[in-house]
């Protein structure tokens, strides 16, 4: 969502057209599932993607009309057996996908431009989850335009929305206008906080960059955190060694532990034990991890069952890695496992679907 947001305020700022591809519907399997979007710029370059590939090619046609007219768009590709020998693509996704196009021009529709800019901008930098719908169909376009968004319900939010929403086309009314509404839960960016500016950190920040998160590295060697490597982390925070034992993280923020010194990874582990966050990943063996909570029990801490299911140490994914970029990929996987809810399986033993199902429209 990062670089969809990017993209159109550099079309803004440029007096670019481009179109807005988002996936309304799946039936089967597919690349993505609702709510995947890309990019299409005038040129026919794509910021995002789709389908892996399968439909984008069509897609860049379907938006340089939408472009041209200003006026939406929905498609529909069916690639199962049958409708893929109509499409003739051979693609063999087993899937159909429902896409619907969004113009975006910033010359003819400025004000409309920005408020699709100011949305994007409201899913990146969201603290905590909303409901959010986007019209798709309106029966009085000029009252209630195609691509209004609203936000539905945020989160701890109870009213008449309160009913169980699934992510996916509903009919509503808004402004006391009938209209088809694409509703999807909207999420914060995940956020890491990183103890150890240290080099094997690297690969670890970049590639959680790579995947848009929002990382803080934490260290009290400020000379550390000025190196050049550690300038694409969101915020590098210095602290003195007596700070580590007050050090405050937000609720839902995953953590990894990894600054070489058992005494300040054992003053971390136990503080953030008690904490109400996801996970709490340490670098090291296991008996290091053993001996620190056996000093934390002595220490006077009660260790529960909740407490310790959050604590990842050693930390990451069996892969086998070894260098310090492969520890960081089997750090990554494990964190990605533990945000989704799955085990880290390979799929070929998977036996349900590889996606979950558009069942989370709820707001806890």
């Amino acid at each position: 969502m990062l670089d969809i947001l990017n993209g159109l305020q550099q079309c803004f700022e440029r007096k670019e057209r481009a179109a807005v591809a988002t996936v309304l519907k799946v039936e089967g399997s597919a690349y993505r599932r609702e709510g995947a979007r890309c990019l299409i710029l005038e040129t026919g370059s794509i910021v995002g993607t789709l389908s892996g590939g399968c439909v984008e090619g069509d897609l860049i046609e379907h938006a340089r009309e939408v472009i041209n007219t200003g006026i939406p768009e929905q498609i529909r590709y069916d690639f199962r057996p049958e409708g893929d020998l109509l499409w003739g693509l051979g693609v063999g996704c087993n899937g159909a996908l429902t896409i619907w196009l969004q113009p975006f021009d910033p010359v003819r529709s400025p004000e409309q431009a920005e408020k699709m800019i100011l949305s994007y901008r409201k899913r990146v930098s969201c603290s905590r989850a909303y409901l959010a719908g986007m019209v798709v169909e309106s029966k009085d376009p000029l009252q209630v335009p195609v691509g209004t968004e609203t936000v539905l319900r945020e989160r701890g939010e109870r009213g008449e929305r309160s009913r169980r929403l699934t992510t996916g086309l509903e009919s509503a009314v808004v402004q006391g206008v009938a209209v088809k509404l694409f509703i999807e839960t909207v999420k914060p960016r995940p956020r890491l906080v990183i103890f150890g500016a240290g080099p094997d950190a690297v690969p670890l920040v970049r590639g959680a960059k790579t995947l848009n998160w929002h990382v803080s590295v934490v260290d009290h060697r400020q000379d550390h955190l000025n190196q050049p490597h550690f300038m694409e982390a969101d915020k590098r925070v210095a602290v003195s060694r007596g700070e580590y034992s007050q050090f405050s993280v937000n609720e839902e923020t995953y953590v990894v532990v990894m600054t070489h010194n058992y005494e300040l990874d054992r003053i971390l582990v136990g503080q953030l034990l008690s904490r109400s966050i996801p996970y709490l990943g340490v670098l090291g063996s296991r008996q290091r991890i053993e001996r620190m909570l056996q000093k934390i029990l002595f220490d006077g801490v009660n260790l529960n069952e909740q407490m310790l299911e959050k604590l990842h140490s050693p930390v990451g994914l069996d892969i086998g890695a070894e260098s310090p970029e492969e520890i960081a990929l089997s750090i990554l996987s494990e964190l990605v496992c533990r945000k989704n809810g799955r085990n880290g399986q390979s799929l070929k033993f998977r036996k349900h679907l590889l996606h979950v199902r558009a069942t989370d429209g709820v707001i806890p």
